[in-house]
């Protein structure tokens, strides 16, 4: 893997686990020129960055942009790459130590701090729309967890559908996702994934996120440091996506279903697009009210009393919302 970075010192950056040769400038080959060009479009002005050649591991990643302060969100950067159908040289990823514009889901903002990771990535595929679609989102949130089982082994970290790990009821990441496609076939695949590692940003809380943590808060994960956690993401990201390409979505959405922290819980389902308050009373009524009683294998959530399963919203819990019973009926 070639690394291209602004950083001044590998030796004293949190990212220098992750590099065996620092400060080596390889003869690149042809692909890795084009990797290097790629990425040289994420680092911040008109710095030409350096170069070093990192661990390839078991993850065979092309090339990593470690950015000490990101100018944007790396995501929308990769994203407006792969939506102009750019031949890549294969798999491509970037970390910002800092930076601004970093959002989630519908633009949601994602505080930025430094000490927590902040990954990007963009990968090349040639995969059936049909039979894979549903493995698209539900990839990196798995490999979210399977970097935490190896970095933190007695974490009891969960998944909140859609997107979300948490820990308890606090969020600890969240994942933005979107592919692109070229007819009946998907083409490429664009991640944003946020970990808070050494800072739980301070943000209000909200219905549909009570609280924050990050993993040194914890005793299990104190130790983590942002090297490991980015090597083991890349590895787990990397093993997760052949696993989709040979054996297809079910294994992914087993491992979703297995760590999901929904079911059996009393919940409500509002539309997307809300604001964000702690106010039931504030919203209109919610979509779905009532205990989780199945996620099938498409990852639709279904709740008791309602009329079909339910493909997408913003979920609260309702054992936390401050009311005894639903404000009013779903909305259907």
């Amino acid at each position: 893997m070639i690394v291209l970075t602004d950083l001044s010192d590998w030796s004293v950056e949190p990212l220098d686990s992750l590099v065996e040769a620092p400060h080596v400038k390889p003869r690149l080959t042809k692909p890795e020129h084009t990797s290097v060009e790629i990425l040289a479009g994420l680092l911040p002005g008109a710095d030409a960055g350096r170069v070093a050649r990192a661990a390839a591991g078991d993850h065979d990643w092309a090339g990593l942009a470690v950015v000490d302060h990101a100018d944007r969100s790396q995501y929308d950067v990769l994203l407006d790459l792969a939506r102009d159908g750019r031949r890549l040289p294969g798999p491509l990823a970037a970390v910002a130590l800092d930076g601004r514009g970093f959002h989630g889901n519908r633009g949601r903002p994602w505080r930025a701090h430094r000490g927590n990771l902040h990954l990007s990535c963009v990968i090349p595929v040639d995969l059936d729309a049909t039979r894979h679609a549903v493995g698209v989102p539900a990839l990196p949130v798995v490999a979210v967890g399977d970097a935490l089982d190896r970095c933190a082994p007695d974490l009891p970290w969960r998944i909140k559908w859609v997107n979300d790990v948490t820990v308890g009821d606090a969020k600890l990441a969240g994942v933005i996702s979107a592919a692109q496609s070229r007819g009946s076939r998907i083409s490429s695949l664009v991640y944003g994934i946020g970990v808070n590692l050494a800072v739980a940003p301070p943000v209000p809380p909200t219905l549909f996120v009570p609280g924050v943590t990050c993993l040194h808060d914890r005793p299990e994960s104190d130790a983590v440091d942002l090297g490991t956690l980015t090597g083991a993401l890349l590895e787990a990201l990397g093993r997760r996506l052949a696993q989709l390409q040979v054996a297809g979505p079910e294994p992914l959405t087993t491992a979703y279903r297995g760590r999901c922290g929904d079911l059996g819980r009393r919940v409500r389902i509002w539309a997307e697009g809300l604001p964000d308050t702690d106010d039931v009373q504030a919203l209109p009524p919610p979509l779905a009210a009532g205990r989780v009683t199945a996620l099938d294998d498409s990852l639709a959530l279904h709740v008791e009393g309602c009329a079909g399963p339910l493909v997408g919203g913003r979920l609260s819990h309702h054992d936390l919302d401050g009311t005894a019973s639903d404000p009013e009926e779903p909305a259907g």
